[in-house]
């Protein structure tokens, strides 16, 4: 089977095997240079060419990620204070800076 035309990383003939050999989540996206995000999108896409269910470990431990690679900036809003102010995860907002105040505007 050729490679995928969504990535010139998809390879499904590869990634099945190394998934059938057991390998990590870890494994597979250093063997393909992917991000886990990544790796997720292929699974899916293997599992639709194949019709099958496949499992990869460490695929979904987020306590493993790599603390270099994992980014805190920005601001996060638990669910709760959203959903007080009428808005839910995921909303996108336009931020702009006035003088000693923050404002935070929905797209």
């Amino acid at each position: 089977m050729a490679k995928g035309n969504y990535s010139i990383r998809y390879d499904p003939d590869k990634l099945r095997k190394m998934i059938e050999e057991g390998k990590t989540a870890k494994e597979i996206t250093e063997e393909f240079q992917i991000s886990p995000y990544t790796l997720r999108e292929h699974l899916v896409m293997l599992q639709n060419l194949d019709k099958k269910i496949y499992v990869v470990n460490g695929l979904f431990d987020y306590s493993t990620a790599e603390k270099s690679k994992v980014k805190k900036e920005g601001i996060v809003f638990s669910k709760e204070m959203l959903e007080k102010t009428g808005f839910s995860p995921g909303d996108c907002f336009e931020m702009t800076v006035e003088e000693d105040r923050i404002v935070l505007k929905k797209c």
